[in-house]
């Protein structure tokens, strides 16, 4: 008889623990899926916002991309009227003045990274599923200061030897009817050089260089990306 209760006082004790590690077990996977929606639900808002960021950056970008355009073909206007002769024409005059007026430039592209920066600065990326996003997002910074490294290059260039040779010479709007602007400086190597740098660095920031490609399709891939659903 006191065999028989040891056995039952056994079973007992088991059920009682099985009892207790099931329901450990059922509240850790309540909990466990408690987080994963509330992750889900933080990454379904965190994706909104980068979309949203991303989609403004591309307008910006598409904006600047627009500008450096213009410079680079208002530069190739102008090299094509090399050499300038000691007494050009009034219609040389009237379009290098039209084309002189838009080949400064120096924007640059500052696109907003807020989001980026708060899951930077939280260590949050892993809260992002999709692997493609996660990777364009953790290279976004390095990418874009390797872009902006050529567009400041060209900025400074313009600020301290493009315009300071050109308002040397040249009223501010080149109004090439006023006799006090210096027309032998437009026969000058110097004011070619100028140019033809001016011309070779919107050149590399458009197209040798390969950044702004870079930059574009990653722009590009991470809209499509975090686009809702997309990364389901």
């Amino acid at each position: 008889m006191s065999e028989n209760k040891m056995g039952k006082y056994f079973k007992y004790a088991i059920g009682e623990i099985l009892l207790v590690v099931i329901g450990i077990l059922i509240a850790l996977q309540i909990n466990n899926w408690n987080e994963n929606r509330i992750n889900a639900n933080k990454e379904t808002a965190i994706l909104a916002n980068i979309h949203k960021e991303f989609k403004q950056n591309k307008k910006q970008l598409d904006s600047v991309v627009n500008q450096h355009q213009n410079v680079h073909a208002n530069c190739a206007k102008i090299i094509e009227l090399f050499p300038i002769t000691s007494k050009p024409k009034q219609t040389v005059l009237d379009s290098l003045a039209y084309h002189l007026f838009w080949s400064y430039g120096g924007v640059t592209f500052n696109p907003s990274q807020t989001s980026i920066n708060a899951l930077a600065s939280t260590s949050s990326f892993d809260i992002i599923k999709n692997e493609s996003l996660r990777d364009y997002l953790v290279s976004w910074n390095d990418l874009i200061k390797d872009y902006q490294e050529e567009e400041l290059y060209s900025r400074n260039y313009l600020y301290n030897q493009y315009d300071p040779y050109l308002s040397k010479h040249f009223d501010w709007s080149f109004n090439f009817n006023d006799d006090r602007n210096n027309f032998e400086a437009l026969q000058s190597l110097q004011f070619e050089y100028h140019v033809k740098s001016q011309y070779d660095l919107m050149n590399q920031i458009l197209f040798s260089s390969g950044e702004l490609q870079k930059v574009q399709e990653t722009i590009d891939n991470i809209i499509k990306l975090s686009k809702p659903n997309s990364n389901d």
